[in-house]
This record gives C-alpha cells, sequence and structure tokens, in this order.
C-alpha cells in the first residue's frame, strides 16, 4: 500500500511539474503560432526576459490568450483570425496596421516617422506598428509605390488600427541618379533636375531657400544680369522660360523688380527644372520650364512658422480643420515701412539705377529738383485642401503677388510737386480635382486663371505731361492628365490642355494728345501623350512623347517630339541622349529705356504672325554620366536652335534696337559637373562653356554674337552640415558678356537736325569678367518638443567686387552745350549682408 502511495505522488509530482513548467514568453511564441496556426507582432526585446508559466495545450486559443493576458504584463489582442499584437501594459504603446487601399494587403517595410523626425520605426511582416503615446500629435507613413500619409497619432489605439496607403500610379518621381550637391537636390533620369525643399542644405549666399536662386546652382542656368527676372537657360532669354506655379503659368517672377523670387519659399515645397527632354505635357518654354508646387497633402497637426530677415517679414500657416479638410495660408511683406535696413537700401540701389528715380533732374534754367519715393512689396497664397476620399481629393489654389513704387519729384523753387507711380501685379487661381479609379489609372483635371498688370503713370515736373503705361495678360485654361501603369515596365501618360490668352498693351500721352491700344487674343488646344519603358529593372529608362499645339486664330499646328533616354553601363557609368521640339506663342516686348519709369522695360506681346511670329526650337544633347561612391560626374554637350525671335524681344541697345526683324539663335555647349559628397560635407566644381550667334537676314552685318553670349561660367563650391549648424562657400565667375561701343571719332551723326549715335560692329566688345564670393550659415535650435528657431546669415560678394553687368550709351550735352556720347554703366550688387530669424511650430 505504501509503495502504490510513494508511485502516486512521484507520477502527481512529475505531471504537476510538467504542468507549470517555467519559459520564456519568447520562447513559448513559435509553439503558440504552430499550435494554433497565427502570427503575433511585438517588440522581441520587452519579450525576452518575461518568465511565464507554460499554458496547456489543450485550451482553445481563446483560453490561452485569456490566460496570457492574466498572467503577464502585456496584452494580447486579437486583430482578425491570423494576427495578434502584443503590448505592454506598462508602457503605454498605441500599435497601427498599414494596409493597400484597394487589395487590404498588408504592407511591410512602411516607415512611420513622427514629426520633427524625433522617433521613426517601420512596419514588420503583418504591417503592423507600434508607436509611444508620447509621441508627437502626429506621424508621417511613407512606403515606396505609395502616396505618403500623415495621420494624428489621437487615431491610433491598442486595437491596431487598420491606416490604408493609396499606391502611388506614377513611379516617375522615384528614379533619380544623385542627391545633387546639397540634400534636397536631386538629378533624375529623364534629365530634370528636381529640388525639394523640406529638410533642405544650404547654397552660398541663401538666408531663405530662393528656389529661383537655388534653380541657378544648375549649370546652365544663370542670370546674366543677378536678377530672378532675367533667368537664362542655355542663353535663352528670360521669356523663354516657362515659369509655373502649381502647374499655371507665371507672367511676373520677382519682387524687388528681380532681386528676389516672388515665391514664398515657406510654402514652395517641389521644382522641377527642365532643360531638354522636357515632358510633353509642358507647352510653352522653348529655352526650359522651372515647375514650382506647394505642399499638396493634407496634415491633421496645425504647423507653421514666422520670421523676417533684413528685406522682408514673413509667416506661413497649415491648419487642419477636420481628419480631410485643411488650409495653407502664407504671407510676406517688406519691412521698410517700419524700419529701412541698410540692405534694403544697397537693394535699392542696385534696382532703381539707371532710371528716373535715381536722375536728377533740372530745367533749362537750372532749377533744381529734389525727388523721393516709397517702395513696397508684398505676396499672398491660400490653398484649400479637401481628400474626399482615400481615391479622390480637390486642391483649390489662390496667389497674388504686388509690388509698388511711388516717385515724388519736387520743385525746389516753388515746392509744388508730382507723383508717379508704378505697380506690377499678379493673381492667380485653380481649381484641381484628382481621381484614382484603382492602382494602375488616375486622372486629375485643373480648371485656372492667370491674370498680370504693370502699369505705370509719369507725371511730369517741368510740363504738364502725363504718359500712361500698361500691360495686361489673362489668361485662363484647362488641363485634363490620365495616366495608366500598363505595367510595371511601362507607364502611358496622355492629356489635353485648353487656353486663351488675351494680351492688351496701351499707351496714353496727354499733351500731345496720343493714344495706343492694341489688344490679340490666342485659343491654343494641346493634346499630349507620352510613353515611360524601363525594361531592365530602371538600367534603361525611355521616355518618348508628342505634343500637338494647335493655335485657332493663327491656323497653325506644330508638332513637337520629345525623347529622354538613359542608358547604365555598369561600374557606375551610364549615357543620357535628350531632344525635344517646342514652340511658344507668348514673348517679350523692349521699346525704350524710359519705358515703366525705366525700372520695369519689358512688356509680355502675344503671337500674331506678324511682327511677332511664333517662336521655335529644336534641341538635342548627350551626355556621359559617372555616379559611383558617392562620386559625381557628368558631362553633357548640346545643341540648340531658335527661330521666330525678332529685334523687339532681344534687348538691343545699339543700331539695332528701333530696327524691327526676325531672326534666328543658335546655342550649342558643353556643361560638366564634378561633385564629392560625404555624410556631412559636399563639394562641387561646374563648368559651362557657350558659343550663341544670332542670325538676323535683313540686318547688316547679319550674323554676330548674342547678347546672351556668356563663353565661359563656372562655379565652385563647398558645403558642411554638422549636427543642427549648416555652412556653405562659393565662388561664381562668367567671362563677360557682349556689348557694341559707338565708331572711334565718328560716335554721332546727325540727320535731319536729329542726332543720333553711330556704333561699330555689333557686339564685338566684351564686359570684363564677372566674380563673386557668396557665404551663408546656418543653425537650428530645438526649444521644446514643437517648436525650433532658425537663424541664417548670408554675405553676397563678400569681398565686394565691382562687376558691370551691362554699359549702353546715351547722347546728352556738356556744361558748355556740346553734343556728347554718355557710357552709362550698370553695376552689381557690392558687399550686402543678410540675417533672418524664424520660429518654426
Amino acid at each position: 500500500m505504501k509503495l502504490i502511495l510513494l508511485v502516486c505522488f512521484f507520477c502527481c509530482s512529475s505531471l504537476i511539474a510538467q504542468t507549470t513548467k517555467k519559459t520564456t514568453l519568447l520562447a513559448l511564441i513559435p509553439t503558440l503560432e504552430t499550435t494554433y496556426n497565427i502570427r503575433f507582432s511585438f517588440d522581441s526585446n520587452a519579450l525576452s526576459e518575461i518568465e511565464i508559466t507554460t499554458p496547456p495545450t489543450q485550451k482553445t486559443l481563446a483560453e490561452t490568450l485569456s490566460h496570457l493576458n492574466n498572467t503577464t504584463p502585456f496584452t494580447f489582442t486579437q486583430i482578425d483570425e491570423r494576427y495578434i499584437t502584443i503590448v505592454s501594459k506598462a508602457s503605454l504603446f498605441f500599435c497601427g496596421k498599414i494596409t493597400d487601399a484597394y487589395n487590404n494587403a498588408t504592407l511591410e517595410g512602411a516607415t512611420i516617422e513622427a514629426t520633427l523626425q524625433r522617433f521613426s520605426t517601420v512596419t514588420n511582416a503583418e504591417g503592423i506598428f507600434f508607436i509611444s503615446k508620447n509621441e508627437p500629435q502626429q506621424i508621417t507613413i511613407r512606403h515606396l509605390g505609395y502616396q505618403t500619409r500623415t495621420v494624428p497619432v489621437s487615431q491610433l489605439s491598442t486595437n491596431c488600427a487598420t491606416i490604408t496607403l493609396t499606391p502611388v500610379v506614377s513611379s516617375l518621381e522615384q528614379v533619380l541618379l544623385h542627391t545633387y550637391f546639397t540634400k534636397g537636390i536631386r538629378k533624375q533620369q529623364n534629365g530634370a533636375f528636381k529640388i525639394n525643399t523640406d529638410n533642405f542644405g544650404l547654397l552660398p549666399g541663401q538666408v531663405d531657400g530662393d528656389v529661383l536662386q537655388i534653380a541657378q546652382a544648375f549649370p546652365g542656368v544663370e542670370s546674366v544680369d543677378e536678377t530672378i527676372s532675367n533667368i537664362n537657360i542655355r542663353g535663352g532669354t528670360h521669356a523663354e522660360t516657362n515659369i509655373l506655379w502649381d502647374d499655371i503659368k507665371m507672367y511676373q517672377s520677382g519682387h524687388f523688380f528681380g532681386l528676389i523670387s516672388a515665391f514664398n519659399p515657406d510654402i514652395t515645397k517641389k521644382v522641377t527644372v527642365f532643360k531638354n527632354g522636357t515632358h510633353p505635357r509642358y507647352g510653352e518654354g522653348v529655352s526650359g520650364v522651372i515647375d514650382m508646387r506647394s505642399e499638396n497633402e493634407n496634415t491633421t497637426a496645425f504647423s507653421g512658422g514666422a520670421g523676417f530677415n533684413l528685406i522682408n517679414a514673413h509667416a506661413f500657416a497649415e491648419i487642419p480643420i477636420t481628419s480631410n479638410f485643411g488650409i495653407q495660408v502664407s504671407g510676406r511683406r517688406s519691412i521698410n515701412d517700419f524700419i529701412e535696413s541698410p540692405v534694403f537700401g544697397i537693394y535699392e540701389d542696385r534696382i532703381f539705377q539707371d532710371s528716373e528715380i535715381t536722375a536728377i533732374a533740372t530745367d533749362d534754367n537750372g532749377t533744381e529738383v529734389a525727388s523721393e519715393y516709397d517702395f513696397t512689396f508684398y505676396d499672398f497664397s491660400t490653398k484649400l485642401l479637401w481628400d474626399i476620399s482615400e481615391k479622390s481629393n480637390i486642391r483649390i489654389n489662390f496667389l497674388t503677388i504686388d509690388n509698388e513704387l511711388e516717385f515724388t519729384e519736387t520743385l525746389n523753387a516753388s515746392a509744388s510737386s508730382e507723383t508717379s507711380n508704378l505697380q506690377q501685379r499678379s493673381l492667380v487661381g485653380g481649381l484641381s480635382w484628382e481621381y484614382q479609379w484603382n492602382s494602375k489609372v488616375k486622372t486629375q483635371l485643373l480648371g485656372y486663371a492667370s491674370y498680370y498688370k504693370l502699369n505705370a503713370i509719369n507725371e511730369e515736373i517741368f510740363t504738364t505731361q502725363k504718359l500712361l503705361q500698361e500691360n495686361e495678360i489673362l489668361e485662363t485654361g484647362v488641363k485634363v492628365d490620365a495616366t495608366w501603369n500598363l505595367s510595371e515596365k511601362i507607364e502611358i501618360q496622355g492629356g489635353y490642355h485648353f487656353s486663351e490668352v488675351g494680351i492688351a498693351n496701351t499707351q496714353d500721352i496727354n499733351l500731345p494728345r496720343f493714344r495706343s491700344y492694341d489688344k490679340n487674343v490666342l485659343q491654343t488646344h494641346s493634346a499630349f501623350g507620352n510613353l515611360h519603358f524601363t525594361p531592365n529593372n530602371e538600367k534603361t529608362s525611355i521616355h518618348t512623347g508628342i505634343r500637338v499645339n494647335h493655335f485657332t486664330e493663327l491656323k497653325t499646328t506644330l508638332v513637337e517630339p520629345r525623347l529622354s533616354v538613359h542608358q547604365s553601363l555598369g561600374n557606375g557609368f551610364a549615357v543620357e541622349a535628350l531632344g525635344e521640339f517646342k514652340s511658344q506663342s507668348t514673348t517679350h516686348r523692349i521699346d525704350f529705356e524710359s519705358d515703366f519709369l525705366g525700372v520695369e522695360k519689358r512688356r509680355w506681346v502675344l503671337a500674331d504672325n506678324e511682327g511677332v511670329p511664333i517662336i521655335k526650337s529644336k534641341q538635342v544633347s548627350f551626355g556621359l554620366v559617372y555616379n559611383k561612391s558617392n562620386w559625381f560626374v557628368n558631362l553633357e554637350g548640346f545643341y540648340k536652335f531658335v527661330e521666330g525671335i525678332t529685334t523687339a524681344n532681344q534687348g538691343f541697345q545699339n543700331q539695332f534696337q528701333f530696327t524691327r526683324s526676325t531672326g534666328e539663335y543658335a546655342a550649342k555647349g558643353l556643361e560638366f559637373v564634378l561633385n564629392k559628397k560625404t555624410k556631412s560635407y559636399s563639394t562641387w566644381l561646374s563648368y559651362m562653356l557657350l558659343k550663341n550667334d544670332y542670325s538676323f537676314d535683313a540686318l547688316s552685318p547679319s550674323e554676330f554674337p548674342n547678347n546672351l553670349d556668356i563663353r565661359h561660367t563656372a562655379t565652385l563650391a563647398n558645403t558642411l552640415a554638422f549636427n543642427k549648424f549648416k555652412l556653405a562657400l562659393g565662388i561664381n565667375w562668367h567671362s563677360g558678356k557682349p556689348y557694341t561701343v559707338p565708331m572711334t571719332n565718328e560716335e554721332i551723326a546727325i540727320t535731319d537736325g536729329i542726332p543720333s549715335i553711330q556704333y561699330d560692329l555689333p557686339n564685338q566688345e566684351r564686359l570684363s569678367s564677372y566674380f563673386r564670393v557668396n557665404l551663408s550659415a546656418e543653425h537650428i535650435w530645438n526649444l521644446s518638443g514643437k517648436l525650433d528657431a532658425k537663424i541664417n546669415f548670408a554675405l553676397l560678394n563678400v569681398f565686394n567686387t565691382k562687376n558691370t553687368l551691362n554699359i549702353r550709351y546715351a547722347i546728352d550735352t556738356d556744361k558748355n552745350g556740346t553734343l556728347r556720347v554718355n557710357q552709362i554703366e550698370e553695376i552689381s550688387l557690392g558687399l550686402t549682408p543678410n540675417f533672418s530669424a524664424q520660429l518654426l511650430f
């Protein structure tokens, strides 16, 4: 009997020992997954040290989960029949599950990033991630091939709320070759350059990320007179560059009559620059396209910023109204009403030189005139963002830009005065609707209007003469785009663009009475198609397309093929070939130096196939690329032929200034870039060789150098980023531009009593070489979890180099009343410091 009891005791002890066997929770997980055919999502570090009693295997899944909930410091939550999350009861974690919006497939490897990049994680194989409840108010979710989405942390829960991501139809934006020069600048395989201003690096001389200044860092893009309003791409005029804001053509690009960009850097998020091989959805701009875009994603948390520099004050805000509706607002205004900074005075001296504003006037009796002026500028934008559903959204944009100058002259003897004024204003509005039909097809519809007016009233102080000049433009249009991902290797895009452009020019003089009013209207119907083919894992990228433009009033149809090919050769080497035909129906006309008070001498005109033809271009380029081990080398040769230009839109200041003739120019050149990057340092050298010549059959001589024939251009720059500090130093150099001089000893000829300058051969002389050193620095402080402070400092022209930007000639008289030819020089900005401070929240 005792033996039987002893055996029973040992058996029971053994059974109890087996039933109460200890193990780690991490070791138990694989057994449970196999037993119940389930999968757990958890933080392995949190589970590795937890020991538990092994639950009886005969229990159901529900009973086992209940046992684990009661015996461990974790919460086990069943998401569906297969997936279960494990979250610490003490750590207060939220979790989320990322899925495809169309097929509900879980997305592994999605990046989850908290506000200000203080925390990031990725989803596991089940598409699940964990985030502390103590993280900031919102998270940003990114996954290759899907649209980025921002959601508030409050939408998450311990039960793993499902968050869907919508597939991106177009994969064009994902194909890039190199992070170019500094963070935020990239070169793409289709030949375009992309600027992303989020967490942008730093370029020499910049305090506020002026995107049109940044664009000039690319070889082949420069401004011959330092202004935003005169950007030249591969030897073309500013009017030959199509500048777009949220896909709407802009006819004004600068504040301060061109010294700074008219587009607020706070809200300009993405910029794409095409020099050749332009996508066929873009019309106009025979020399290039600059496509600027504001933020297009809704936010779930209020954010913004405010700051100032020595030129203007600015502020912006992104305001969520509901989870799917938000507003973006921004504004900028000059500060000279409150404080006249030395920098503002330097800018005024630069832009108003060689104009009526700074000219000292006297009458025949020597009566002196005192003058003063008041100049202000501002811009304001609003954007409404409504996400109707995961597949559909509506965006409404509004932008206004304004420059205003008042110029008062007072006779010292009588104290009588006259006030002239000049205003330059743009109003832009657009309504777009985007719909994603499925994972392969997306459409977009845009209706827009773009209005521009340049108005000047010139009151003569010595007479009662009053001159009114106006240049007014209204463009309205509709764009329809459709993108179809036929397969992983083939993408097709097509669309239609209708535009109606009306341009009016007015000149009205009271004494002697004269009035001229000219208005033209042109309707254009354009259709385009593009094929993007990547046959072998993006080693080969081919963009080929066509755009057809029909100009209704001109009864003209033009066919424009476009091509961009990138072929990887292996070991870091690749070759590129780009080509395009393009046309444009709007251009500038420059008549007199005194137009619009001499401050803005250009006015827009419309093609009429008489005095103003449609401008057409053909361009081809070939390049060699090396991109390996943080070295990037690009050598590209190009040839561009542009016809339909006129002497009126080239800005001649010689014997051809008032001659009207139609001609062409051919620009051929070579661009070279060498860039070496490390994690915190980047240095680059760029060089362009250009030969740019006019051909006007009706002129004599018929061939001579282009006004923008800058033979050699070079840039050497360095940037350093360390923690929250950035530093940039750069050198800009280019050879002098051509100009024409009067004939020696025969400067003045008098015909019918009217004197005129006798010029030598056109554009045979060159200005001295241009040289400028720029410096900038930036530092960011994290004041709190939701507030940053950013300080920038910049020096333009560190060595105060006196650069001559232009030389022209005019007839005046000396103190004895004798006629003479006066040389007038336009001088660049000298040493110009600037400082900016900004709070970001």
